[in-house]
């Protein structure tokens, strides 16, 4: 039974697939909003989560400012799962035309991480489209490596797959992250990482849009270790429907010598550090983010329980 059910979903996102490849750029962005305005309307996947999530984040907005917000997100995702199909089909030049660096080479935190001679941790959310900002720092030949959620369906993970290899995204699965990602960073190459869903319950609880955030421990153990540089970024959707790329190069100096901070609180901190760079990213494009997650599942334990 769940093969067919895997079965029918690849139907599905092949249906998608042909409309995007087939279909103009206009039509395809217009399929998109559609496509995430019928979830949110009609279907009605997660909306309770996202609208609570927004509620909890913004208590001094309205509700119907919420619900646009929500709405506008989930037209966002609908739009980037379209434009992600396509990519196959888009050229570095193409690719380049849909999106853009903000700043100018010499300010490009890539770059300047490239200069610091080591590998680096390179991350975003779930904001945006991930995926053009991917495939854009691909076709620059800057030496990066993916980290890959596997997919429950087997059928969508081959395809998902078998994209970024033509996309040229060299995957590292998570199920072989630790060695994976110590071997890239030790042969100086870029970690791209997304890392802001609930971590459960070995996660580090860090303040996230008001409130504790079970937040995955991962890319500041790997920064800290490696005392390699983290590249936080992000891709932003224009009015006009091209994206334009925002990224800050962060560092930290902790001295291994330093007996006055435990590992625990240098975790804390860099993890902090780059959670308050996408907080911050997420307050100034609420719309961009994937509010339907549910970010808090996991609660921090108290004294009373």
């Amino acid at each position: 039974m769940r093969r067919l059910k895997h079965w029918l979903e690849y139907q599905g996102v092949l249906f998608l697939l042909f409309l995007a490849q087939t279909l103009p750029l206009t039509v395809v962005l217009f399929l998109g909003r559609m496509l995430g305005q019928f979830t949110f309307s009609i279907l009605r996947i997660r909306r309770r989560v996202a609208l609570e999530n927004l509620a909890q984040a913004f208590p001094e907005k309205t509700a119907a400012e919420l619900k646009q917000i929500a709405r506008r997100s989930y037209e966002n995702f609908g739009t980037m799962m379209l434009e992600y199909l396509r990519l196959p089909r888009l050229s570095a030049t193409e690719l380049r035309q849909r999106i853009r660096f903000a700043m100018p080479q010499e300010q490009n935190p890539y770059e300047q991480a490239l200069s610091l001679g080591k590998g680096a941790i390179c991350m975003t959310g779930h904001f945006g489209n991930w995926e053009y900002m991917g495939a854009l720092v691909a076709s620059m030949q800057y030496p990066m490596i993916y980290l890959y959620q596997e997919q429950n369906n087997p059928y969508v993970d081959a395809l998902i797959r078998d994209t970024r290899t033509k996309m040229n995204m060299p995957s590292i699965p998570r199920g072989a992250a630790l060695r994976g990602i110590l071997k890239a960073l030790r042969e100086k190459k870029f970690v791209a990482i997304l890392a802001d869903q609930d971590a459960g319950s070995n996660g580090i609880f860090v303040n996230f849009l008001g409130r504790p955030a079970s937040t995955g421990r991962g890319p500041a153990a790997f920064v800290l270790k490696m005392a390699a540089p983290l590249v936080f970024c992000v891709a932003i959707r224009e009015p006009s429907g091209r994206h334009r790329i925002e990224a800050e190069l962060l560092t930290f100096d902790f001295s291994r010598d330093d007996a006055s901070i435990s590992e625990e609180e240098k975790l804390q901190l860099a993890t902090e550090a780059w959670t308050k760079v996408l907080e911050k990213y997420i307050r100034q494009h609420p719309d961009h983010w994937f509010w339907m997650h549910r970010r808090w599942k996991t609660r921090p334990v108290t004294s009373n329980q």
